[in-house]
């Protein structure tokens, strides 16, 4: 129980006055980039395989999940929503007014990408006026190729063309127009090298991955160009075929990336995890895999793996849910519904509550060509990376630098983790008295389906947005909640980034604390005008005294039990610094 309720309301007499408003407490972080793609490619996205029966089933989905209050951020419409591959005409079949379903929706808040590849096949419509103008790339022998693939046969399209490009483009428009907020932009890329030699069309060689590049850089590129820069394209980073593993697409464009085709098994599971570890040790920013596997080998497949999946989904760049065979939590055991709607909802919230972190650390990541994942096993020498392709020694990660995961991979309750070598204190996401050191020690978990083993740095700030309660933390809707773990006197800082087109204005946050050896602690945020901070220490004494620098009014909360302070800060505008005193 709160021990200790109080409230600090200073305001300035000037203001009372009607005075011109004070300086500024601490000003906005004008130095902090704007997040160079939009916050909902850390949502929970959801999909059918081949879109169900079409535009009934895949609003029917989204809404079924929004009743059993999981929340849905982007739904992805699968092939086949085309009269032909790829023509960029709705099939009236399947989707008879598809401009209302959009519209229908962005009314829930929920965004919408189409399935598309660079590939035109041959009994599409629009086959031939491409053909005959030479705008598809041609094969070793100087013809316009074509190659079977998983939907028919066909050929690519000359992004090196500009004739091509435009005709290419003007038909993109039609879905464009709709008011789209992006494409699934699938692997076909590797067809190119069936032309053995391919070439543009004036004759020069282009190579697979700047064939690559061009194709998924011109979906996001025109894209953006057309409907703006919250726009966006999921698209593989790394894939593998058994133990060779390959590039997809350009890194710049890895905002919202998947890892490929995975079996529903726990084996997939591992599958997706080494396509994670390669996509990160070659750069790729942010990516998420199919949660409880796209292939359907078991089907049904089984419930502990959808939720130990979800949970490595929760806690990866993009959380998204979709594929062969059912996958909705509540139906895929029926005896459990309630059970697993319950656990899978906790996690989607979890994922939610992280988008600050994820969008701070996946834009970083984007703009340095590193990524947001760091797997724990070595990867240095050639040894290394044999072992790393076929079963790598451990499947923790970070993600990013203060938050380690250690997902179960089989259908028991039992995780092994590996702590990094840092001389960091992680604590247990899940019961915050729990901790182990960073010092390369290796312990086998038990832990239930409701949890999953995680730890948090301490020492290190953990920006939030906590809209609903998760792992035992208060809610706190329109806010920042800085999170920190037995502050350090190391102190920490922390660039919270947001998007020029968002509420926030482009204005990112720095939140920072420093904690003196008298131990008095310092919490400091810049001005903001649009959302609001509040600062959870976990693992520290009753503040003796809690001081609000300028004129700023605060509340706080002390929770005796959990030994945690909880300090919301009302208004942000001109930024605030409170001083605790314990």
């Amino acid at each position: 129980a709160a021990v200790v309720v109080a409230a600090v309301v200073v305001v300035a007499s000037s203001i009372a006055n009607g005075a011109s408003p004070p300086s500024f407490i601490v000003p906005p972080a004008t130095h902090i980039k704007d997040a160079s793609y939009p916050d909902w490619a850390h949502h929970h996205w959801v999909w059918l395989d081949h879109g169900g029966n079409g535009q009934d089933d895949c609003l029917n989905l989204t809404k079924s999940y929004l009743a059993h209050n999981i929340s849905v951020g982007a739904v992805d419409i699968d092939s086949t929503w085309e009269t032909g591959f790829n023509n960029f005409i709705v099939n009236p079949n399947k989707y008879p007014n598809a401009s209302a379903m959009i519209d229908e929706f962005h009314s829930m808040g929920v965004r919408v990408i189409f399935w598309i590849t660079n590939m035109v096949d041959e009994d599409s419509s629009n086959y031939q006026e491409g053909y005959n103008n030479g705008y598809y790339i041609r094969n070793i022998f100087g013809t316009q190729g074509k190659v079977k693939w998983w939907h028919g046969k066909g050929s690519m399209i000359d992004y090196t063309n500009p004739p091509a490009l435009e005709w290419w483009h003007s038909q993109m428009d039609n879905m464009l127009n709709m008011g789209i907020d992006g494409w699934k932009c699938d692997g076909t890329d590797p067809y190119i090298l069936e032309f053995v030699e391919p070439k543009n069309y004036n004759g020069t060689v282009i190579k697979w991955h700047e064939y690559s590049d061009m194709y998924y850089g011109d979906f996001f590129d025109y894209t953006r160009q057309k409907l703006g820069n919250d726009r966006l394209i999921m698209s593989r980073p790394v894939d593998g075929y058994g133990s060779f593993y390959a590039q997809f697409s350009p890194k710049r464009v890895m905002v919202s990336g998947w890892v490929g085709d995975q079996d529903d098994t726990f084996d997939g599971l591992k599958a997706a995890l080494k396509r994670y570890f390669q996509s990160a040790w070659d750069g790729y920013a942010n990516f998420g895999s199919d949660i409880g596997g796209y292939r359907t080998p078991t089907n049904p497949r089984q419930a502990e793996l959808l939720i130990r999946w979800a949970q490595v989904g929760a806690f990866s760049s993009l959380m998204e849910n979709g594929g062969g065979g059912e996958h909705r939590p509540w139906a895929i055991d029926p005896s459990r519904a309630t059970e697993l709607t319950d656990i899978y909802r906790n996690f989607v919230d979890i994922h939610y509550s992280l988008v600050p972190y994820l969008h701070a650390i996946g834009s970083q990541a984007l703009e340095n060509g590193t990524s947001s994942i760091y797997p724990i096993a070595p990867h240095e020498s050639f040894i290394d990376k044999v072992i790393d392709d076929f079963n790598p020694v451990t499947y923790c990660y970070k993600l990013g630098d203060r938050i380690l995961v250690a997902p179960v991979l089989d259908n028991t309750t039992v995780a092994e983790v590996t702590f990094p070598k840092d001389g960091g204190n992680w604590t247990f996401f899940f019961d915050r008295s729990v901790s182990y050191q960073g010092d390369g020690q290796k312990i086998k978990m038990n832990v239930p389906l409701q949890q999953m083993a995680v730890f948090l740095l301490d020492g290190k700030i953990l920006p939030l947005n906590i809209t609903s309660s998760v792992f035992g933390l208060p809610s706190a809707l329109g806010t920042i909640t800085a999170l920190v773990i037995r502050p350090s006197t190391h102190g920490d800082t922390f660039q919270v980034r947001t998007n020029d087109y968002s509420l926030s204005r482009g204005l990112g946050h720095e939140l920072r604390y420093s904690r003196s050896t008298n131990n008095s602690i310092r919490l400091v945020s810049s001005a903001h005008s649009v959302t609001t901070v509040s600062w959870i220490l976990v693992d520290v004494d009753e503040p003796t005294s809690i001081q609000g620098v300028g004129g700023i009014s605060l509340d706080f909360t002390y929770f005796a039990g959990t030994r945690t302070l909880h300090v919301t800060i009302r208004d942000n505008h001109l930024g605030a610094i409170v001083n605790l005193d314990f």
